[in-house]
Parts: structure tokens; C-alpha cells; sequence
């Protein structure tokens, strides 16, 4: 069986078959390590632990500590509420959801605005989901099929970004059994690394941002690595708003 070369952070060398993936290869370094990997940087690229290795590469691993793992457990994140949204609205159409500075959004074609009571649902339902271990993979299709995938769906807008932004082999991601969005990763690699977000607001939004195009809800959370962290933020954004609140209030006489 013909091997590949791998070379680690240290230094050091490992010798594994052709094609085998970063998760088997972590494994090999070390178990534990391996355990609590979310993601790896292959050749300076962020890549799943499903990737395949077919050629010499240099490998890193990504775990909490490492300064990729913020932004790609927020875009998880925000699959992970599409997913919740997709499940408690059926007929939900999906835009895009993306990893933000502080946090991530994801925009929703929708039969009615949500409101507060919604966001406190929808965060129950991705708890619920976190909870059940639920692998993210990545599944390619042809530009075609990817296309008529997500029409069958009731998707257009999602068959609109394929047809502009797919190459002939379009790459998805799955919450396995629950959702499906074209995307190009990387993701964790499951619902059970995501623990630590919570959902901030909703507002008006239009698809592509403009305003001739079909309106949306924008839903925004934020996600974190740690619950300090998470507390650390929610406590200065509720200061903010209460500085927002006392200027208002001088402004107005009150």
C-alpha cells in the first residue's frame, strides 16, 4: 500500500497510508488528543477531520486553544440554527449564515416575523439538538444535482447561490438527518462541540442585502469557546444597552 508523509508541529514524521483521514491520523499521534481535535490546518488550510490525505502534507491540529476554533464553532453554530429553524417552521426557506466578529447570523425566509418567545424556542431546539451528538459531513454533488437537490426542497435561494457560486462539484454539509446547506466548510464535528451560544435578536433583512430583493428575518447569536467567555460578553452587552438607555434618557429630559 503506497504511504504519504505527514509532518507535525514538532517536527516529527509519520508514515500512513494513502487516503487515510485526519481523524485516523490523530489518532495515531495521540487518542486524547484526537478526542478533543474540532478540526485541522493541513498545508495552512482549515480542513474537517474527515479530510482525506492523498499527498505529502504538513498537519496541525485544531482544538479549543487554537486561534481558529472561535470563528469555525460559530459557523457551525449557525448551522446548527438553521437546523433548529428548519425543524420548528417547516416551509422555512434558508440564506446565509455566516461567522461574524461576535458571533454569527443566519437570514430566513419565513411566514410571519419572529419575535422574542421564538428565539428563547429556537435556542431550546438547538440545545436539544447539541445534545444528540449529531455528526456534520460533508457530502459532493454535481453543479446540477446539487441544484435540483435543493429545489426539491422548496430552497431557491439556495439553488440561486449554487448556480452562481458552485464550481462542478458543489460540496454540502449535513446536521446528519436534520439539515442539509451549500457550504465549504469546514464544520466541528458534531452538534456535541457546541455548547456554549446564545441567541441575541432578530431584525428585518433582504435577501443579498437589498432591498428590491425577498425579505428575511436575520437571527443573531453568538457562540463561544468557554462559558466565562460567554458570560463575560452577555454582562457587556447588557452594560452597553444600559448606557444606550441612560443617554437616551439625558437626550430626552427623563
Amino acid at each position: 500500500m503506497e504511504q504519504v508523509t505527514v509532518t507535525l508541529p514538532d517536527g516529527s514524521h509519520r508514515n500512513v497510508p494513502t487516503g487515510a483521514v485526519v481523524r485516523d491520523i490523530a489518532n495515531t499521534i495521540s487518542p486524547r488528543l484526537a478526542k478533543s481535535a474540532l478540526a485541522a490546518v493541513v498545508n495552512d488550510e482549515l480542513v474537517d477531520l474527515s479530510y482525506p490525505v492523498e499527498t505529502n502534507i504538513t498537519l496541525r491540529l485544531v482544538t479549543k486553544d487554537s486561534e481558529e476554533a472561535l470563528a469555525l464553532c460559530r459557523h457551525s453554530t449557525a448551522h446548527l440554527l438553521a437546523a433548529a429553524v428548519t425543524a420548528l417552521f417547516p416551509g422555512t426557506q434558508c440564506g446565509i449564515g455566516p461567522a461574524t466578529n461576535d458571533g454569527f447570523f443566519y437570514d430566513f425566509v419565513v411566514e410571519r416575523p419572529f419575535v422574542t418567545e421564538d428565539l428563547q424556542v429556537i435556542e431550546k431546539k438547538m440545545r436539544e439538538l447539541a445534545s444528540q451528538d449529531l455528526q456534520y459531513e460533508r457530502k459532493m454533488f454535481s453543479k446540477e444535482d446539487a441544484k435540483s437537490f435543493f429545489a426539491e426542497r422548496g430552497e431557491p435561494l439556495k439553488v440561486q447561490l449554487v448556480e452562481e457560486k458552485g464550481g462542478p462539484v458543489v460540496s454540502c454539509y449535513t446536521i446528519k438527518d436534520v439539515f442539509i446547506d451549500f457550504c465549504t466548510g469546514p464544520h466541528v464535528p458534531s452538534t456535541r462541540n457546541l455548547k456554549t451560544f446564545k441567541l441575541l435578536s432578530t431584525s428585518n433583512a433582504y435577501w443579498k442585502g437589498d432591498a428590491t430583493n425577498q425579505p428575511m428575518q436575520r437571527v443573531y447569536g453568538t457562540a463561544f469557546l468557554k462559558d466565562a467567555e460567554l458570560k463575560l460578553h452577555l454582562e457587556r452587552l447588557e452594560e452597553a444597552k444600559k448606557r444606550d438607555h441612560r443617554k437616551l434618557g439625558k437626550e430626552l429630559g427623563l
